[in-house]
């Protein structure tokens, strides 16, 4: 395939990586992103805040670059998709999803007797962002070593 001409499945996976850069976006007010982590250290989570701004922005320059078919952005993606995979558990901790149900049994949403299943459904809802996270990282990679998409970037 010509240099000149993008293909529409690389249009497609600059969308998709545009829209996943965007919709993990931390937000900027570092006191509101701390409060979601809290009682983790306090330096773990700036260290997770910085990390995953910088990934994010990262992704947001790649889904740009790619659409220009520049080698460097193709593998910054499959670093960011290999990175993922490894930091999962570290990106998901399982003590932020116990505080939000608990939140959401305090304002009513989910009743009293959810209680005594907690932990297991904050496993549950953490183990769902793995496997989320994990099969985008993996299709991304997968993608974007691909033979037909590789040539687009040659």
């Amino acid at each position: 395939m010509a240099k000149d001409k993008i293909s529409k499945e690389l249009i497609i996976l600059g969308v998709i990586v545009l829209l996943y850069a965007l919709q993990g976006m931390p937000t900027l007010d570092f006191d509101s992103y701390a409060l979601r982590f809290r009682p983790l250290p306090e330096k773990f989570i700036f260290a997770r805040y910085a990390l995953s701004l910088g990934i994010r922005i990262f992704l947001l320059a790649a889904a740009v670059g790619i659409f220009f078919r520049r080698e460097i952005f193709r593998k910054i993606i499959i670093y960011a998709g290999v990175f993922t995979v490894f930091t999962v558990y570290w990106k998901h901790p399982v003590i932020v999803y116990k505080r939000i149900l608990m939140w959401k049994v305090a304002q009513g949403a989910l009743p009293a007797s959810v209680i005594p299943r907690i932990d297991g459904l904050a496993w549950a809802s953490a183990a769902a962002s793995y496997l989320v996270d994990i099969i985008i990282a993996l299709g991304l990679i997968y993608l974007f070593t691909r033979p037909k998409i590789k040539r687009q970037f040659q």
